[in-house]
């Protein structure tokens, strides 16, 4: 776990992110999964994990016990409190976390990225994170790619009966027993030396990954991108 006086956290954070994992993996269990996509690239080959900020719920149960990764993932999380939450939870998932943000520790959590990956393993990083704006792509996660020559592997989540969090970007929160669809993209392979246009392209391209016709109606319309909207 990364340790420095840059990274926000209580006493209780940890503890509490100790029994976030407790509630996830109970409702985890309970729901009606449908994995779709090349399970077996995520099981057996390296990737960086691209996932909106708003569907990491269920993900870290999904590879540890659904896709059953033989590549060790480590996950990106924030420097805040919130992060050293999302770092416990993780880690109880067997999982290792980076922290760092556009915010706090950017520089350094781009550079731990680097190193877990030339350790050889897969990152997991939500590009609309830690604050937004929702469903915007920042450039990070296309920087760690191009830099490290690993490709992007989009997962679409779609939760069919869920709660939404009043937060930044309504986070969804899967309803015990219902139904939920994990969808493995396509790998996205990012050149090197990307000028500042490639840069945007390739941001919009993983934007477009991310989402799918099926999925339209968990995308808000431009005013709703502010505002959220509630799905159930």
């Amino acid at each position: 776990m990364t340790t420095d006086s840059n990274i926000r956290q209580k006493w209780w954070s940890r503890p509490l992110g100790h029994l976030i994992w407790f509630f996830i993996t109970l409702v985890c269990m309970t729901l009606r999964k449908r994995l779709t996509g090349d399970k077996r690239f995520l099981r057996e080959q390296q990737a960086i994990v691209a996932i909106w900020h708003n569907r990491i719920f269920v993900p870290c149960y999904f590879y540890r016990y659904v896709i059953r990764g033989r590549v060790k993932m480590s996950m990106l999380a924030s420097a805040s409190k919130d992060g050293t939450m999302l770092a416990a939870v993780a880690e109880d998932y067997g999982m290792s976390a980076v922290r760092g943000s556009s915010g706090r520790r950017g520089a350094e959590g781009f550079m731990d990225m680097v190193r877990e990956l030339h350790a050889g393993k897969s990152m997991c990083i939500t590009p609309d994170g830690p604050k937004g704006p929702v469903y915007t792509c920042r450039p990070g996660v296309i920087k760690l790619a191009s830099l490290s020559a690993i490709p992007i592997v989009p997962i679409r989540i779609r939760y069919l009966h869920c709660l939404r969090v009043r937060s930044w970007d309504r986070f969804f929160i899967p309803l015990p027993f219902s139904r939920i669809i994990f969808e493995i993209g396509e790998p996205m392979s990012v050149p090197p030396e990307l000028t500042s246009d490639a840069l945007s392209a390739q941001c919009r391209q993983l934007e477009e990954k991310l989402r799918d016709a099926d999925y339209s109606a968990f995308y808000p319309t431009n005013q709703d991108k502010h505002h959220g909207h509630d799905h159930h």
